[in-house]
């Protein structure tokens, strides 16, 4: 079983998805889903919606297909992984 680990929803300081009532919930801007992942990526860490650093394992990262611009956000999520120097794959 992988884990999976999500570049466009907000953490809570428990490290909950923060509840989708919340209008911070969901996280549309692509540089900060870029900044999510590479935390989660590089450091094992999310930094949850209060700014609490919350440690997070992941072996997979998931872009939400049914919010508006997901497409292009995955595609600038991939393309800034790459520039970052990490490789993307599917997972085996």
């Amino acid at each position: 079983m992988l884990a999976e680990a999500f570049a466009d929803r907000a953490y809570e300081a428990d490290g909950r998805l923060r509840d989708r009532r919340y209008p911070d919930a969901l996280i549309i801007d692509p540089t900060a889903c870029l900044k999510q992942t590479l935390s989660i990526v590089r450091d094992g860490v999310v930094i949850a919606i209060d700014g609490t650093p919350v440690p997070l394992q992941a072996d997979t990262i998931c872009v939400h297909g049914d919010t508006p611009g997901a497409a292009a956000r995955a595609a600038a999520l991939r393309h800034g992984l790459e520039a970052a120097g990490i490789t993307v794959r599917t997972p085996r």
